[in-house]
């Protein structure tokens, strides 16, 4: 039986710089051609000066604010056309300033069973440097003395090449399901020229390696420290 498996999966791309919300509605993506045509008068769509959110066809959900506009994916099958979805966008907007931009995923990993997942938060956090900073811990009883453990970790790591950023895995128990943990890496690069040109020239050439390159870090970092297989 597999030490841990993946039960769901989201990706998304955020942008941050200067937008203008108002802009985002569904009919105007319609027009210029960046989806096709679909029936959203049953959806909740809200189009402000401040902020827009809307949900596309496929369940993908933008969200733009004044400084930050974001897309999200919770199907893998969409996760590469979330690229396309920007890059069409942007292209269109191409005077819009854009600094920063996160290339995200995200997944929720089902581990075998109990002693796996302690095993695993044991590994990755050791409990012995704070057992021994508390005074206390010897006089707890033993069901007590189980609570301590992983709730939340985030790592800091260079990015694979010349560009200013991180990249920052995030790990956490995840609550609403049993033996399970949540682990995100947030792909973060900061654009030089402010510009969103500059942008969708980077995430075309980068989206498909920050994928791999997350999903490979979540899966090396769950075998080792479970030493099984996926």
């Amino acid at each position: 039986m597999s030490a841990w498996e993946t039960i769901s999966e989201e990706a998304n791309i955020v942008l941050a710089g200067n937008f203008n919300p108002k802009i985002f509605h569904p009919e105007w993506f319609i027009r210029k051609g960046i989806v096709g045509e679909w029936d959203y008068s049953n959806d909740e769509v809200i189009n402000l000066q401040d902020v827009s959110q809307i949900t596309l066809p496929g369940n993908r959900k933008v969200v733009a604010l004044l400084n930050q506009f974001s897309i999200r994916s919770f199907l893998a099958s969409d996760f590469l056309a979330l690229k396309d979805f920007i890059a069409s966008t942007f292209s269109i907007l191409r005077e819009t300033p854009i600094n920063q931009m996160g290339m995200n995923y995200s997944s929720i990993i089902k581990i075998a069973n109990k002693d796996e997942w302690r095993q695993f938060g044991s590994e990755l956090a050791p409990k012995k440097h704070w057992e021994d900073s508390l005074d206390y811990f010897t006089n707890l009883d033993k069901p007590r003395q189980e609570e301590i453990g992983l709730w939340e970790l985030t790592m800091n790591l260079p990015r694979p090449d010349g560009f200013r950023g991180y990249i920052r895995p995030k790990i956490a128990v995840a609550s609403q399901h049993e033996y399970t943990v949540s682990f995100g890496i947030n792909n973060h690069v900061e654009i030089d020229q402010s510009s969103a040109i500059a942008m969708v020239s980077f995430l075309e050439d980068n989206w498909e390696k920050s994928l791999d390159l997350a999903k490979d870090i979540t899966s090396k970092i769950m075998d080792s420290q479970l030493r099984g297989k996926k």
